[in-house]
């Protein structure tokens, strides 16, 4: 006999809930542990929610394991929020997206997600170097040669002026391992040479915490993966606040 208990039918109301000012949707790459904290970091403002999808790990970073996520995208765009709305998706990889293309990934993610804005880091970026009227910059990577010079040469097919290069040189296995300081003594070394902003490219890399040290000791704008998506996040959606203490372009160039 299955016993029957009287249960007390409690009253509730209904909110927005965690995304009643943005939902953003984030397709991560499966290894990137570091892309989450770093997005929330910079996002951080009450009613905005980020929900993410992880993509299959690729063999390595290089550039023709970079385009291979190019068929992953519409199975990890399909399992974010299913049948629920989002103001904003993001494909959250700036060597992938150089590799494949921006236009190739909005296509992907929009044949899933029909009118949706779509955006990353690297169309992010130029965005930002436009807002800030940069041409000339310093480019700090974590990554092996073969994805340096294909980030050097993407950035001037897009006519920016890369004066100077510093990288790590680091894999998949140990880029979400690079200290906050030694990416702030980097940057510090690299921006304060004659240019008119530091790249930070890669969503792999944490520099939420350092961003507005480098900037005070260079005296420039810093413009990183992560930063720039989330600034481009926050525009798509329609959110138009000021962030603090996270770099000049979150501060500044809200609208």
């Amino acid at each position: 006999m299955i016993n029957q208990h009287v249960w007390t039918t409690l009253p509730c109301t209904f909110d927005g809930g965690l995304a009643s000012r943005a939902a953003i949707g984030l397709l991560a790459l499966a290894n990137d542990g570091v892309i989450e904290s770093e997005l929330r970091a910079f996002l951080g403002l009450d009613g905005v929610a980020v929900f993410v999808s992880r993509i299959k790990p690729i063999p390595d970073t290089m550039p023709p394991s970079l385009r291979m996520m190019e068929d992953e995208l519409p199975d990890g765009v399909g399992r974010l929020l299913p049948g629920k709305p989002l103001d904003v998706i993001a494909f959250g990889c700036t060597s992938g997206a150089m590799a494949i293309g921006s236009e190739r990934v909005k296509a992907k993610i929009r044949g899933v997600r029909p009118g949706t804005p779509v955006t990353d880091p690297v169309s992010a970026s130029l965005k930002a170097f436009a807002c800030l009227d940069v041409r000339r910059v310093a480019l700090l990577t974590p990554y092996v040669d073969s994805v340096n010079e294909m980030v050097d040469t993407y950035l001037a097919e897009q006519g920016l002026r890369v004066i100077e290069r510093g990288s790590f040189k680091q894999t998949s296995e140990t880029i979400n391992r690079i200290s906050e300081d030694d990416v702030a003594r980097a940057g510090i070394e690299l921006g304060s040479r004659d240019v008119d902003a530091l790249f930070i490219s890669c969503t792999g890399l944490r520099c939420s915490a350092v961003i507005e040290t480098v900037e005070r000791t260079i005296g420039k704008p810093v413009v990183a993966s992560n930063q720039a998506l989330a600034w481009d996040l926050l525009r798509l959606a329609g959110v138009k606040d000021p962030i603090a203490a996270r770099g000049r372009l979150l501060a500044e160039t809200a609208h």
